[in-house]
């Protein structure tokens, strides 16, 4: 009996090891395949703008890069990023505004200011930080535009983050108008110039109508846009010597 109790007592202990060491292992793994925990233990974050300048691959083999204010170890990137390769520019800063505007010569303090961009150059930003999160190794916060010194968002980053919400919230819009609007196929030759024409599937929107092709005028765009309407309306222009009922106009275009 004895001896029983005490193998039954040696197998729990066994199995509560293991249970231990397993879920340090799994606690260990989900932080790392998160992108939770730095490599690097040396390193205090957040970093300041110069600590993260020693970072360039020259006096220091580990390679880290910015993006709105988010660090990534891209070291394991090193062709790419390495000194005289073509994205050396972004090791050691945060360049985040030459990932859109391809200015790698840019070492002025708004080379991360990126509030006065397009939609679709925040869009690409976001890509791309999304792109380093899964591709790399997350390092942590850089202190400056983005970050305070305490790890908090600034005024700057709240700022950019009301911009992609109103971005996000446009692009919903446009899908939309493009549902009511779908866009105009589009063709030119020298010969006939500017064509443009609907079909069922203009503009890459499939539908059941073919309509005909009318000018939208967008605030902000300085020329209309094409698009194909299934009823005419008086708030949209038709084409100069176009009839009001042909599926395709000829236009002459700027």
């Amino acid at each position: 009996m004895y001896s029983f109790l005490q193998n039954n007592s040696i197998k729990l202990v066994i199995s509560s090891l293991l249970f231990i060491v397993g879920s340090i292992f799994i606690q260990n793994w989900y932080f790392k395949n998160n992108n939770l925990v730095s490599n690097d233990s040396a390193v205090q974050l957040p970093l300041t703008e110069e600590d993260l300048s020693h970072y360039n691959g020259v006096g220091n083999d580990k390679l880290y890069l910015g993006i709105l204010g988010s660090v990534f170890d891209v070291s394991s990137g090193k062709r790419h990023y390495k000194k005289g390769s073509s994205y050396h520019y972004f090791v050691g800063k945060d360049g985040t505004r030459a990932l859109v505007t391809g200015n790698f010569k840019d070492e002025t303090d708004e080379k991360d200011h990126v509030l006065d961009l397009k939609c679709d150059d925040i869009f690409a930003i976001i890509n791309w930080r999304k792109t380093f999160r899964e591709k790399y190794v997350y390092v942590g916060m850089v202190k400056g535009r983005y970050y305070a010194s305490d790890g908090t968002e600034t005024e700057y980053m709240k700022k950019f983050k009301i911009k992609l919400k109103e971005c996000r919230e446009e692009k919903e819009n446009l899908k939309k108008q493009d549902q009511l609007y779908p866009p105009c196929n589009v063709a030119w030759s020298e010969a006939e110039g500017t064509r443009v024409w609907c079909s069922k599937s203009s503009g890459g929107i499939q539908r059941s109508w073919i309509g005909v092709p009318r000018q939208l005028y967008t605030p902000g765009d300085k020329k209309p846009k094409c698009v194909c309407i299934k009823e005419d309306t008086n708030m949209l222009k038709p084409y100069h010597g176009c009839s009001s009922t042909s599926t395709e106009c000829y236009i002459n275009v700027d």
